[in-house]
């Protein structure tokens, strides 16, 4: 087992990586929902959910059915062979242990269900290109739960469009203003507003045109 004071929240790039879920229940298809729409997914296992069909009829995952129990070691490391992250997510904790000793053989990355192994993903919240994770390290489902109720109660839709915002204004602010430190000051104006960030709840578009108009008044005043 991982130490814990060793793991660090990462965001990687799952384009074109292989991840191989071993069961079709609850917990399989909710691993299955998270990684569907980034990586190579592959599901295995005798019976699925009914989501799980969904997520194969619409080409998001791959689902291979087989007898886990009765599998061979041979068939189990055919499987996982050039997967980036392994989730042995059975109801069997011998046969999770099983295929977590098999992937740990093939320096493949694992994410145990029911202990802690080499990747803890954490709970997600995503809107738009904010990306927040939580986890506990699954010292307390619990808190974790409670903290995504917590963030979720204060990220709003509009920080999707402030990052937008903010994006566009620093390309601007990279063609009109030289010094770094210049144009970060602007920048935080700009995300201290309370005038901008009202504007986002009716519209980008109104946002947008008020913090073109602070930037310009700021730029004119410290020419002077």
């Amino acid at each position: 087992m991982a130490e814990t004071n060793n793991f660090l929240p990462l965001m990687l790039d799952l384009s074109g990586r292989k991840i191989v879920i071993f069961g079709g229940g609850s917990v399989g298809e909710r691993k299955a929902e998270l990684f569907s729409g980034c990586a190579d997914t592959l599901v295995a296992s005798l019976e699925f959910s009914k989501r799980l069909y969904e997520l194969e009829a619409s080409g998001k995952v791959r689902l291979v059915r087989l007898d886990l129990l009765t599998a061979s070691d041979s068939k189990l490391r055919e499987l996982i062979s050039g997967a980036f992250i392994v989730i042995p997510a059975t109801s069997n904790s011998e046969l999770n242990r099983k295929i977590t000793a098999i992937a740990r053989e093939n320096d493949i990355l694992i994410n145990q269900v029911d202990a802690l192994g080499s990747v803890v993903i954490p709970s997600v919240i995503k809107i738009g290109d904010l990306i927040i994770g939580i986890s506990t390290l699954g010292h307390s489902p619990a808190v974790s739960k409670y903290t995504r109720r917590q963030i979720e109660g204060v990220i709003t839709p509009e920080y999707s469009d402030m990052i937008r915002l903010q994006d566009e204004l620093r390309n601007y602010l990279k063609e009109h203003v030289g010094d770094q430190r210049e144009r970060q000051k602007i920048l935080w104006i700009i995300l201290e507003s309370e005038a901008i960030w009202n504007d986002l709840s009716e519209s980008y578009e109104k946002a947008a045109e008020r913090a073109y108009a602070m930037v310009s008044d700021y730029l004119e005043n410290s020419s002077r």
